[in-house]
């Protein structure tokens, strides 16, 4: 569980540099998803992570 989560965070990661970087926004890089994504891929693991230690599907 622990490496895909390392891994899909990474990507999240990229995908947000990736998009701050093309995106035409004033002041560039204000929208922070290199931040965004990673937080919100990493939430859902620990959520997912939980709700199995809790006996849920």
């Amino acid at each position: 569980m622990c490496i895909p989560a390392v891994i899909a965070t990474l990507g999240a990661w990229f995908a947000g540099l990736f998009l701050d970087a093309n995106l035409d926004f004033n002041p560039p890089g204000f929208l922070c998803l290199r931040v965004l994504f990673p937080l919100i891929v990493m939430g859902l693991f620990i959520l997912q992570g939980s709700r199995r230690k809790n006996g849920g599907q």
